[in-house]
């Protein structure tokens, strides 16, 4: 009898494992397919079911994770993934990029940056990538600890679904909306793979202070794919919408006689055999600005202008140029009908997470560098398809939230409220000047510079060594007071007369120019702004003259300070040298880190501007180890930044490179700050012009 209950037992057992193996592969293989059908919502609820059977497992608690982090749900991914980093740290290469997503999604930008950090540490190729991310948590911290005067309200479920609504159109007067929906009941009700349905256009009007429920705009409209709005008059009576005829086109409507006409082609010279998806019109019909991926951009989507000739026709369209557009996507311009303000979204210019909304003023015919909008009105999400009122009162868009409706929401903008008061207390403070030997956050080998691009006509003038501008992230810190005023005077070192000279920042982390600013040519005087929190190199040069370099590592949020300074310049000629203050080596080792491929570059403008110049990189070290291995080492930093250079076009015969190890200390050696510190550095040496080489 014990043996039937032992075999019955074993066997139940047996049955029992076996069910619950069967049922795993099972849900597992489903919440894979809805994984890669993009289709989240369903790819968490049967990760979690195959979790129940295996609890505990890192690599399903790793898919729950990155599946919120894709869902709308972004901020549930936190607890999975700080799981999974604590149980399997080398579970996937990519783990430290989605913990630092997902503290990001949650407001957590020290944390992120942290992440962040260990990503680029693990994946050297991809510590630019990281580099980024780390810049925007940096500016969304900026942002979010300092919000606007905005009221940010989503218009609830009258207008707004469990799918997505974006684009929202509003007549002059406020009181009729178009917008897109790829909600439940659209034309044909066809579905893509995650869920979704076809996109379709919906109007709705407000009536005694509330929007009535959306209806279809207009079967001559709407069709059985994709059909999105774009842009609509002040007037209401003309609609421009999203196609996708060829690779994508503009069409235009006009509703005359009560009903929609049959939408056209708006124009050849505006569609192309590319993605045409936004456009917005100024008052006057005269100007219109859209974004298309057609070749010859300086990115993804980049907005162009086109103006109306003649003969009724649309002009040329012309690029905005690298002020406006990136590498990364432009795209729902939005001009304010007298042509004075453009808005738009990117998520090329920096921002807190992903599209953010930006607006640039035009000023003298050439519109000025963008501006991001700040929090609350952007988020560390997806914020898009801005539209204001022409008083700039009240603005409407779509955001990803994770307190929405749905996937995307449209919500409402109160921009009435007067703006928050910000204190300046100002005070004077020397630099603080990066060790050369201090690691920072990210270390990796030097990597390769991005290829000259050629780019494209524009309607702003060519660059030019008077040019001047400023990143949007330092004008926001500037407004918001958390800057170094760097201040003084160029000039020669030899007369001691003033120059006019170019005066370049640099974020070392981010390899990212900050600010082009020139000195007076009469007095040399200049101010150069410094955003607190970051490692800056601060590059002076001049044509005929060695460039000057500084460095400054500023905590972040600490007071506005003022630094006064001379920097001087030294003629390029045999003898002169100067130290490289932005080259970076870990202690002990010679492999550059990223932090210097600004300097680097500036070397490289420095040796292609001179062609008659020939340079020696000298490396020394302090007097702490063995003397040998000193100057061995020395000689192997000298050499890396050779060798950099002539992998990035400069000839070999034109460099060398020394190492002089503790033979040539500049200070004494018998303290860090003062001694050590100040001993350790790279030095580039001028030792032939001309037929000397």
């Amino acid at each position: 009898m014990r043996l039937k209950i032992l075999i019955s037992g074993a066997l139940w057992l047996i049955l029992t494992v076996s069910f619950a193996q069967n049922n795993y592969k099972t849900f597992l293989k489903k919440a894979d397919r809805a994984y890669h059908a993009r289709n989240y919502d369903d790819a968490v609820r049967l990760y979690k079911k195959a979790e129940k059977f295996k609890k505990g497992n890192a690599k399903i608690t790793y898919k729950i994770g990155k599946s919120y982090l894709l869902s709308r749900e972004k901020v549930k991914a936190l607890p999975y993934l700080k799981t999974v980093q604590q149980l399997d740290p080398n579970i996937d290469r990519d783990i430290d990029l989605q913990l630092g997503k997902a503290y990001q999604y949650n407001y957590r930008f020290d944390e992120a940056i942290k992440a962040y950090a260990r990503y680029g540490q693990k994946n050297p190729k991809m510590v630019l990538r990281a580099n980024r991310k780390i810049a925007e948590c940096r500016m969304a911290d900026s942002l979010y600890v300092n919000p606007n005067n905005a009221k940010v309200t989503g218009l609830g479920n009258t207008i707004n679904s469990r799918w997505n609504d974006y684009t929202p159109l509003i007549t002059a007067d406020g009181n009729t909306m178009v917008f897109t929906s790829n909600r439940a009941g659209s034309t044909g009700g066809l579905k893509l793979r995650d869920g979704t349905y076809y996109e379709d256009i919906y109007i709705s009007q407000k009536e005694n202070g509330l929007w009535t429920k959306p209806v279809n705009i207009s079967s001559k409209i709407n069709f059985k794919f994709h059909d999105a709005a774009s842009s609509l008059s002040p007037d209401g009576n003309t609609l421009f919408l999203y196609y996708e005829s060829g690779g994508g086109d503009i069409y235009v409507s006009y509703f005359t006689d009560g009903e929609w006409s049959s939408p056209v082609s708006i124009s050849d010279e505006i569609n192309s055999a590319f993605w045409e998806t936004s456009i917005s019109i100024t008052r006057d019909g005269k100007t219109l600005y859209f974004t298309s991926d057609r070749p010859g951009g300086y990115g993804n989507l980049d907005i162009y202008k086109s103006e109306l000739k003649e003969d009724g026709s649309w002009g040329r369209p012309r690029n905005l140029g690298p002020s406006i557009n990136t590498s990364g996507n432009e795209d729902s311009p939005f001009i304010l009908p007298n042509g004075d303000v453009l808005y738009f979204s990117s998520d090329g210019h920096l921002g807190m997470g992903e599209h953010d909304v930006f607006y640039s003023e035009m000023v003298d015919g050439k519109f000025q560098p963008p501006v991001n909008m700040g929090y609350p009105i952007n988020t560390v999400h997806s914020d898009n398809y801005f539209v204001i009122s022409e008083d700039k009162k009240q603005a409407y868009y779509a955001s990803i939230r994770e307190n929405g409706i749905g996937m995307a929401d449209i919500y409402s903008i109160d921009l009435s409220a007067p703006p928050p008061v910000r204190k300046k207390v100002p005070k004077k403070t020397k630099p603080v000047e990066t060790p050369a030997e201090t690691p920072t956050t990210v270390v990796a080998s030097a990597a390769p510079l991005p290829p000259v691009k050629e780019e494209p006509p524009t309607d702003e003038t060519p660059a030019t060594a008077s040019k001047e501008y400023y990143d949007e992230y330092v004008t926001l810190q500037k407004d918001l007071g958390i800057i170094t005023l760097l201040k003084g005077k160029v000039i020669d070192a030899e007369t001691g007369k003033p120059l006019e000279a170019q005066i370049r920042l640099t974020d070392n982390v981010g390899n990212k120019e900050m600010a082009l600013v020139n000195s007076n040519a009469e007095t040399g005087e200049f101010e150069l702004i410094i955003p607190n929190g970051g490692n800056y190199g601060v590059s002076t040069a001049k044509t005929g003259y060695l460039f000057n370099s500084i460095n400054f590592n500023l905590p972040a949020f600490s007071d506005y300070q003022e630094v006064d300074t001379h920097i001087i310049l030294q003629k390029a000629e045999i003898g002169s040298k100067i130290v490289l203050k932005n080259i970076f080596f870990d202690i002990g080792k010679s492999d550059l880190r990223t932090e210097s491929l600004g300097e680097l570059a500036r070397i490289r403008e420095l040796l292609e501007g001179g062609s008659d110049l020939k340079v020696q990189i000298n490396g020394h070290t302090d007097n702490v180890g063995n003397a040998v291995y000193n100057k061995v080492l020395s000689k192997k930093r000298a050499q890396s930044v050779v060798d950099y250079l002539v992998q990035h076009g400069i000839a070999q015969e034109r460099l060398a490179a020394k190492g002089f190890g503790e033979e040539r200390p500049l200070v004494s050696n018998d303290d860090e700050v003062d001694g050590r510190e100040i001993n350790r550095r790279t030095e580039i040496e001028i030792i032939g012009v001309g037929n000397d080489i």
